[in-house]
């Protein structure tokens, strides 16, 4: 009888209660994984800051889209390969550095590749705002004001 009383007892008294972590040190452990995620996040930050005055605004810009691009690129190559990053791990030191080289020999053709398609595009788009009030109606060239020159601009006069 005493049995049963103490069970029900020490069933009831836990129900509503979490259980402690296994680890009598997982709080500092997950306080300590933070605060270094932090303090990398940080010096990253600054190293992203000091790149941006090394550089200026829109080189740095440009120099993390490409970055971006060429994991992307080197992501799809590997998985055309069939490979990942553990795969390749695995292999021979002689086989990674061959194939490190086939991937960064595909990677960077499809760049040169996407940013000849960029530099067509942005060719196309200032030759139209060049051709923009080149020559009226009779053939003259005329100045035009570009903002005047949009569809709708004409219901201004």
């Amino acid at each position: 009888m005493i049995n049963a009383i103490s069970t029900k007892t020490s069933g009831t008294a836990n129900a509503g209660v979490a259980s402690a972590p296994q680890s009598p040190l997982g709080g500092f452990d997950a306080a300590l994984t933070a605060a270094q995620k932090a303090e990398e996040d940080r010096k990253q930050w600054a190293s992203d800051l000091q790149s941006i005055k090394d550089k200026g605004f829109s080189a740095w810009a440009r120099d993390t889209q490409i970055e971006a691009l060429k994991e992307k690129l080197r992501q799809q190559v590997m998985s055309e390969m069939g490979i990942d990053e553990d795969s390749l791990g695995k292999l021979s030191s002689t086989m990674q550095e061959i194939l490190e080289k086939k991937i960064q020999e595909e990677v960077d053709k499809r760049l040169q590749e996407e940013q000849a398609k960029t530099e067509g595009k942005d060719k196309d788009k200032v030759a139209g705002a060049q051709q923009v009030g080149k020559n009226d109606q009779d053939g003259k060239t005329v100045p035009v004001i570009p903002a005047l020159s949009w569809p709708g601009a004409a219901a201004l006069f």
